[in-house]
């Protein structure tokens, strides 16, 4: 017999076994008795890959698909008369084992209300892959910021797994896959019960998995689905406009949509100390293609699109669906939601029992407690001991391919030149040119230098390209007394005109993760680069002025005005963020191709700034401060002062020796000598320092993505 409490609950024994059923259930990864299992297998669709599973601890074919649908339903509806179906999509980041746990918390509490209940298991493996793709010997950051989190998601490898997990959804819904398969049965069996109802239920990425399934049920046959509703869905909104959302009215008769409001979002704190908000924003930053994708679940995202505003009747009109936003715990007893948390949603009560209202038109039985948690994986350290060498590593980035009436000349060209200025003294240097140079790309490129530095090391990011601005949304550069339109300075990687712009805001969010002892130098050679990372520059006319007069000079000014489609995709990615407060104490250093209010200009297949400074790297390095390099750089410029370059950082930064460390790391115990030849501070490397990070890194991953889709 299994336990008497209804919904989640702690996993217990179905019955008193012996120690070798009990040893045989605890070498099961979900817990559950051989007993538990029998009698969740009439209600469970297991796939992998989209296909129908012969493996795991429930194993499912065509076959077992037929039993259900001429043997297990029809014994459950002898009788009732008009009994609902619900079909249950749960996460897809999960494993097969939490899939199954989760489908037995919820099978007896379904049928106990009249409902039979059918799970889609589909396991994507995604977490194995995410550790497994892992990049050995690399450092991870011991701050555990949100955006360090994300970033680092993104380098394992979680938007290509994610994507995969989504081909794996709509392979199943598509010929020869699984849940095809069931949705033809099901439009079978219908129509020989009409008086079945058909309602679909998805937490979190099953929104996905029914954005496929939910159309094809219908184009097999299904006459409507009584209800849909989605659970924290973490669809995009484009691909839920385009597959579903069609068919609200008509073969979707009712959709309801319950997610948190966005406070509610940023205070979830499930995956802390790991990650500090909703993980639909990990989701959002780390394993969509896109930085920033809007996904259905989140409030901002729906508030920023008149489309959806419209749909879900936010402003107050009759919309075509219903969105009850948590906490919710009065009005209508359909529209109430207590979940606090992005996994919470499939353990609350005040949700569970509103889906059952909308699925059976009727006060259900109660939902039970909410299962306990386990705790995080610890993130574990370094080991004791170990060595490693510093580094010099640079980033150069150049974009001359923007589109036609916007390009540039000599971009390319001045990443190149720093490029092999910084190696001849003794700099690795990766470069971002053109096509390479996306949003994406940019932010992963300098995350990744960041992240993997440790006291000693001197760090270069470089850009050529095109500056610009936006609006600040985030209400950071305001400022006491200041009542003007404000604005964020922004970077222009290749792919801007779809919203993806680097702000300056984005850059302080990296360059705050700089462990201490960091000698990082920036060298931005765009318009309005300076104060690039963070502070606000004023625009004014002339900017717009000095970028018309560039063809006077006979010279290209690297400088864009924003245009209305630029800024709409900029805002619509970024939704309305929230202000964590002034950045703390800048520990990097800024060398601006021109003041905030002036332009930088190309000549001849360079960069005015680049000229002057790229060749005095190498006359510099090691040999003259930060100052002296500025005060040469400004020589330069002194018979065309258009274009004045200047320098922002620390206050100390001026007398530090340019591009030299700023500390030379004591040799542990253990450690070899110093390599003869190598950069000042440098000691060799051991292994055990890279396989440290690389247990550091997993741990660090596996703790924040164990929590999605609980």
């Amino acid at each position: 017999m299994e336990p008497t409490t209804l919904g989640p609950t702690t996993l217990e024994p179905a019955t008193a076994e012996s120690p070798a059923a009990a040893s045989d259930a605890a070498a099961r990864g979900s817990g559950l008795s051989a007993e538990q299992l029998a009698l969740l297998k009439p209600h469970v669709v297991n796939l992998s890959r989209g296909k129908f599973s012969s493996g795991g601890e429930i194993s499912s074919t065509a076959a077992d698909v037929d039993a259900i649908f001429e043997e297990h339903l029809p014994a459950f509806a002898a009788a009732r008369t008009g009994v609902p179906i619900m079909i249950y999509a749960h996460g897809g980041l999960v494993s097969e084992s939490s899939g199954l746990r989760s489908a037995h918390r919820q099978r007896e509490w379904w049928t106990s209300n009249g409902v039979y209940p059918i799970f889609f298991i589909w396991e994507t493996g995604f977490l194995d892959a995410l550790f497994g793709s892992l990049p050995g010997g690399r450092g991870v950051v011991g701050d555990l910021k949100d955006r360090a989190v994300e970033l680092t998601a993104r380098a394992a490898g979680g938007e290509r797994i994610w994507g995969e997990m989504k081909r794996f959804a709509e392979v199943a819904s598509a010929s020869g896959g699984g849940a095809l398969y069931v949705a033809q049965a099901l439009g079978k069996y219908v129509a020989a019960n009409p008086k079945t109802t058909v309602h679909a239920v998805g937490h979190s990425a099953g929104s996905i998995f029914h954005s496929s399934f939910v159309p094809a049920a219908l184009k097999a046959g299904l006459p409507e689905f009584a209800s849909l509703n989605l659970l924290a869905p973490a669809v995009r909104t484009d691909t839920f406009k385009t597959q579903l959302a069609p068919e609200a009215g008509k073969g979707i008769k009712s959709l309801a949509m319950f997610t948190m409001k966005q406070q509610a979002e940023r205070d979830d704190s499930v995956a802390r100390p790991f990650y500090g908000k909703s993980l639909l924003y990990l989701v959002r930053a780390s394993f969509e293609k896109e930085e920033f994708t809007p996904l259905l679940g989140l409030q901002e995202c729906v508030s920023t699109d008149p489309e959806l505003r419209k749909f879900f009747g936010v402003d107050g009109g009759k919309g075509k669906a219903e969105v009850i936003w948590s906490v919710t715990d009065s009005g209508p007893e359909t529209h109430r939601s207590t979940a606090t948390s992005h996994g919470g949603f499939d353990d609350d009560a005040a949700t569970m029992e509103s889906v059952a209202r909308r699925v059976t038109g009727k006060k259900p039985k109660p939902f039970g407690a909410a299962r306990t948690l386990e705790e995080p994986l610890a993130s574990a350290a370094p080991a004791s001991g170990s060595t490693r060498r510093s580094a010099r590593r640079a980033l150069c980035i150049g974009i001359n391919a923007y589109p036609p009436g916007s390009e540039l000349y000599g971009c390319v060209a001045d990443a190149q030149a720093w490029g092999s200025q910084l190696e001849s003294v003794g700099f690795e240097v990766t470069t971002l040119l053109d096509a390479q140079a996306t949003r994406v790309n940019i932010i992963q490129g300098i995350f990744d230098l960041v992240s993997h530095s440790t006291a000693g090391d001197v760090l270069v990011v470089q850009y050529a390209g095109h500056g610009t601005y936006v609006d600040d949304l985030d209400g950071d550069e305001k400022e006491e007394g200041n009542a003007e339109k404000l604005h964020d300075e922004a970077l222009c990687p290749v792919d801007f005109q779809a919203g993806n712009l680097v702000i300056d805001d984005d850059l302080g969010e990296i360059f705050d993760l700089l462990p201490e002892e960091v000698n990082l130098t920036a060298f931005f050679d765009s318009c309005h680069s300076g104060d690039g990372t963070r502070l606000l520059p004023s625009f004014g006319a002339t900017v717009v002025d000095g970028a018309q007069r560039a063809a006077d000079h006979g010279r290209r000014a690297r400088f864009l005005v924003p245009d209305e489609a630029t800024t709409a995709n900029f805002r619509l990615r970024r939704g309305t963020p929230v202000n964590d407060g002034p950045r703390a104490n800048a520990r990097e250093l800024l060398f601006s191709a021109c003041q905030p209010d002036e332009v930088a200009y190309e000549t001849g297949g360079h960069g005015d700034f680049t000229v002057a400074a790229s060749l005095l790297v190498a006359t510099s390095a090691l040999k003259a401060t930060n100052g002296d390099f500025l005060s040469k750089v400004l020589e330069s410029f002194s018979h065309q002062p258009r274009q004045n370059p200047y320098s922002y950082g620390p206050a100390a930064a001026s007398a530090r020796m340019f591009l030299a460390p700023l500390t030379t790391p004591a040799p542990t115990p253990g450690s070899q000598r110093p390599v003869e030849g190598t950069a000042v501070g440098t000691v060799a490397a051991t292994t055990d320092d890279a396989a440290a990070r690389a247990r550091a890194a997993a741990s660090f991953l596996r703790a924040t993505a164990d929590f999605i889709d609980r």
